[in-house]
């Protein structure tokens, strides 16, 4: 058999690093390939010539390389291999990819299930989804922390840049076979994870899923093959959506954890690790507020940077804080969304958190079917976890968190702002305009929510057309000429009176 192959440790990497800057050439100066070749001629290795591909892949440390190869770029480094290798037990580690291990506060519910599930239940496939920010790879990563040591092997992998399914099982089967085995297929894989204990995380399965991935069949087939065949492994997916199809392996050994927002009492947790200093009622409030691990983390760099950390001056302001890195971050999710799951979270944004499922049912009637809402509701609150149900009120209402009702609220009166202008240019009525297919303002009994409506809605709007047209006179002018193209052309909707509220002192 011939000899393991070898690469460089976290530390040794450093090492490598410094030597080959102490050594003057740049990372891809042709003399590193030429001196490692004629130390390998000198040591007698046949068909001796290293490649510049080899040379990186040394430099990475991500992958193992020939141990000749790795002993002549070694020497050529002036560095003893021995000590910069990895050494057997840090072999059978990779979380390369994985985030590093933090301050970790709360989850304590959630990581006990997990535990529970991978210990005790020998579960095959766990599923970790929520929304992005919400912490899925933090508690992966205290997981791993907490029991990686009744595990022989432990990898992480990253799905994000969608590799393909092949490259992935490459990289699995020369970890786990330190390199010697040459067949690469899902059947060999199941045979290591029989044979030894392993934890593998595979990190943003939504990305594999939702770019149609050519591999997705694939991927979606080693998931079943995990799932339904035996062995001692553990597969870890986390995902910003429910997987698709998971129904049909849910139960035996598979399991899924919908990560919500966190506890009042969780974010005050890390509010205080994060050296944050309030009253026990300022602090709540801003936890409250801010119930996403990484929105809240972002607000609080925020919070010390202009008050030295002090809640009670940042929560004088009552607004919801949305600066434009948070704006970016919400946007790459709202932009996954179809636009029945759009029309849907606009409805529950316009309500003000206040909404039930016949007030939804009335408010799309004519532009979504009772079924199509339901589906899409269930979406929503299911898969993308972007939807709460506030079970405490009867009926039940549907809610969002408070920055996503802030963010929603802002998308929604901008769209309906450039729809209008565009209208004005163009003097033609599509009919699934923003302003034709959802109302301003609701029926409400409630009178306060309608100040809310007001308020949030109708005079940001009447603002921005003002800055815009230059004018009230115009403003007037050309929502006027609106409420005549709708009238000729007997738009149903609420286009309107949506009209109207605007026209409205």
């Amino acid at each position: 058999m011939s000899q393991r192959t070898l690469k460089a440790s976290e530390s040794g990497k450093s090492k490598i690093k410094q030597a080959r800057m102490n050594r003057g050439w740049i990372r891809d100066d042709v003399r590193w390939i030429n001196e490692a070749t004629e130390i390998l001629k000198l040591s007698g290795v046949k068909g001796a010539g290293v490649s510049p591909a080899t040379w990186r892949r040394f430099l990475e440390a991500k992958h193992r390389i020939e141990p000749d190869n790795f002993k002549a770029f070694c020497q050529v480094l002036g560095l003893d291999w021995e000590d910069v290798v990895e050494d057997t037990v840090d072999s059978n580690i990779d979380l390369s990819e994985a985030p590093p291990l933090s301050n970790f506060c709360g989850r304590t519910k959630e990581l006990a299930e997990l535990e529970q599930w991978v210990i005790q239940e020998r579960c095959r496939l766990v599923v970790i989804h929520g929304m992005g920010g919400i912490g899925k790879r933090a508690l992966a990563r205290q997981l791993i922390e907490q029991i990686g040591d009744k595990y022989s092997y432990l990898i992480w992998r990253s799905l994000e840049s969608v590799p393909p399914f092949q490259q992935l099982l490459t990289e699995l089967m020369e970890f786990l076979s330190k390199g010697q085995n040459t067949e690469v297929k899902v059947s060999q894989l199941i045979q290591y994870l029989r044979q030894q204990k392993c934890i593998l995380v595979l990190d943003a399965w939504e990305e594999i899923s939702s770019n149609n991935s050519p591999d997705y069949n694939d991927y979606c087939d080693l998931l079943k093959r995990v799932a339904r065949e035996s062995h001692q492994s553990c597969i870890l997916l986390l995902s910003r959506e429910r997987p698709r199809n998971i129904e049909a392996l849910e139960g035996g050994f598979v399991r899924l954890q919908r990560l919500g927002s966190l506890t009042y009492e969780e974010a005050k947790e890390i509010l205080i690790a994060e050296g944050l200093s309030g009253t026990p009622e300022k602090l709540e409030e801003f936890s409250r507020r801010y119930s996403n691990p990484w929105i809240l983390k972002k607000v609080v760099k925020m919070v010390h940077t202009v008050f030295a950390g002090e809640v009670s001056d940042f929560m004088e302001n009552p607004s919801i804080f949305v600066d434009n890195v948070i704006t970016d971050f919400l946007d790459n999710q709202f932009q996954q969304l179809s636009a029945l799951e759009k029309n849907v979270i606009y409805w529950i944004a316009i309500r003000r958190n206040t909404a039930s499922w016949h007030q939804l049912l009335k408010d799309t009637d004519g532009f979504l079917t009772s079924s199509q809402l339901l589906s899409t509701l269930n979406y929503l609150i299911q898969c993308r976890s972007l939807v709460d149900k506030n079970v405490e009120d009867k009926p039940t209402l549907y809610t969002l968190e408070l920055v996503i009702l802030k963010y929603i609220t802002n998308r929604f009166v901008e769209e309906v702002f450039n729809q209008i202008i565009q209208t004005i240019k163009i003097k033609i009525i599509q009919g699934s305009e923003l302003f034709i297919t959802h109302s301003f303002l609701t029926e409400n009994t409630d009178e306060e929510l309608t100040q809310q409506q007001t308020r949030r809605i109708v005079k940001i709007i009447q603002e921005k057309l003002l800055f815009k047209l230059g004018s009230q006179q115009s403003v007037q002018n050309e929502l006027n000429t609106i409420l005549s193209l709708l009238e000729e052309n007997r738009f149903q909707g609420y286009g309107r009176q949506n009209i109207l509220s605007l026209l409205s002192s």
